[in-house]
C-alpha cells in the first residue's frame, strides 16, 4: 500500500473529505486483507456486517453525514475507488495466462479466492452506497451517476446458471445488498 498524503493547505472542506476517504480506503483494505485470510466457507456477513466493526461503521456514518454537502463528489470518488479495486481503469491490470505447472484445484482455489475478494469489495461498496444515497433529497445527483448505480446493481441480480461454488451464499448476500441500494434510491428519488 502506498502512503496517501492529504495536503494540509487545501480548503477545509476538501481536507475533511480527503482525510475521511483516506481513512475509508485504509479501513476497507484492512477488511479485504482479513477476508482473504479467512476460510472460503466463512460467509462475508460474519466479517463485514454492520455493527461488527465500530470504527468502520463510524467512517461510513461520517461519509453519510458529509454527503449531505457534497454527494456527487463522494459518489464519483467511491466509483473511482470501486473501479480501481476491480482493475477496470488500471492499465497494469492485464490478463496474464496461468502457468501450466499448477494443478487444476490450485487454479480453482485461486479463482474462488479472487471471486471472494470481488464480492467483499461489492459488499463494502454497497454498504457505503446505502448510507450516502439517503442524502439524495438534500443534495441533487447527476442522472448518469444514478444510472451507473442502477446498472451495477442489476448486474448482480443476474442468476449464474449452474454455479455451485463456495461463494454462492455470498453472491446472494451481495445481490440483497444491491437490492437495498435500489430501495434507498427508490425512496430518495
Amino acid at each position: 500500500m502506498l502512503p496517501i498524503n492529504v495536503d494540509p493547505d487545501s480548503k477545509p472542506g476538501e481536507y475533511v473529505l480527503k482525510s475521511l476517504f483516506v481513512n475509508f480506503t485504509t479501513q476497507a483494505e484492512r477488511k479485504i486483507r482479513i477476508i482473504m485470510a479467512e476460510p472460503l466457507e466463512k460467509p462475508l456477513t460474519k466479517s463485514l456486517q454492520r455493527g461488527e466493526d465500530p470504527q468502520f461503521d463510524q467512517v461510513i456514518s461520517s461519509m453519510s453525514s458529509l454527503s449531505e454537502y457534497c454527494l456527487p463528489s463522494i459518489l464519483r470518488t467511491l466509483f473511482d475507488w470501486y473501479k480501481r479495486q476491480n482493475g477496470i481503469e488500471d492499465e497494469s491490470h492485464e490478463y496474464r495466462p496461468r502457468t501450466s505447472n499448477k494443478s487444476k484445484s490450485d487454479e480453482q482455489q485461486r479463482d474462488y479466492l479472487m471471486e471472494r475478494r470481488d464480492l467483499a469489495i461489492d459488499f463494502i461498496f454497497s454498504l457505503v452506497l446505502i448510507e450516502v444515497l439517503k442524502q439524495i433529497p438534500l443534495h441533487p445527483v447527476i442522472d448518469s451517476l444514478i444510472h451507473d448505480i442502477i446498472n451495477l446493481a442489476f448486474k448482480h441480480f443476474k442468476y449464474k446458471e449452474g454455479y455451485l461454488g463456495p461463494n454462492t451464499g455470498n453472491m446472494h448476500v451481495v445481490a440483497d445488498l444491491y437490492a437495498e441500494v435500489i430501495g434507498v434510491l427508490a425512496q430518495a428519488k
